[in-house]
């Protein structure tokens, strides 16, 4: 006899819409505290030098934060067509805020890394632990759209058709994330100076490879 699920739906599924998006604030107003301990320009310099000499930082923080709220946005989409969840979506989003409660920690050792060895060592393997756990937080939001589409009963009804429609396009997006951080991981130890400015290439990469997976969708159903 085959076990039954547990579902919450109603009030315990705001709950736990609430609480995800609480975490994910917090994490990212975190982001910001390591530049508050940048100090000002001395008497002979200018805030552009000391830009210029915190620049790692500066750009991590700025990366980290786009991509958080776009992990939050697909996430956000997510649970907006839903109407319950069950204990494999619980875990699989604890895992998920876990690793975006992570990220402040991880984008500050990066961050500093970069200004400190200029580039060396591999920045000491925080880039690696950095796009890690990037791509962590990317695949899981892939592993939920991908239970959620199996177990429909989740869905609102009216929610389910245009769910189907867009599922292949988002898990498309989540995916080129997810590959591209795992390379920037690896190319972070050999080339650690060219993979801290490489990350702004993957967030357009990622909505042209959506956007043509949405096309041959329409295409499909035309």
């Amino acid at each position: 006899m085959a076990r039954m699920r547990s579902v919450n739906s109603g009030r315990g599924f705001d709950r736990f819409i609430n609480f995800t998006d609480a975490v994910v604030a917090i994490a990212i107003t975190l982001m910001a505290l390591p530049l508050l301990d940048i100090a000002g320009p001395e008497s002979d310099e200018t805030v552009w030098q000391v830009l210029g000499a915190n620049s790692g930082a500066i750009l991590v923080y700025f990366f980290a934060f786009a991509i958080v709220a776009n992990n939050w946005y697909h996430h956000n989409k997510i649970v907006n067509g839903m109407r319950s969840y069950d204990m494999v979506v619980f875990w699989l989003n604890v895992a998920w805020i876990a690793l975006i409660a992570l990220i402040p920690w991880a984008a500050n050792l990066y961050g500093g890394a970069t200004d400190r060895f200029e580039g060396g060592e591999g920045l000491g393997g925080t880039g690696m632990f950095f796009y890690l756990l990037l791509a962590g937080i990317t695949l899981i939001g892939v592993g939920i759209a991908s239970y959620v589409n199996a177990h429909q009963d989740l869905l609102e009804p009216e929610q389910v058709e245009e769910w189907k429609q867009g599922h292949a396009a988002e898990n498309a997006v989540g995916i080129t994330l997810g590959i591209g951080f795992l390379a920037l991981g690896a190319l972070s130890i050999f080339f650690p100076t060219i993979s801290s400015y490489l990350p702004i290439l993957l967030i357009p990469l990622a909505r042209i490879v959506g956007r043509r997976y949405r096309r041959r969708g329409v295409t499909q159903d035309s």
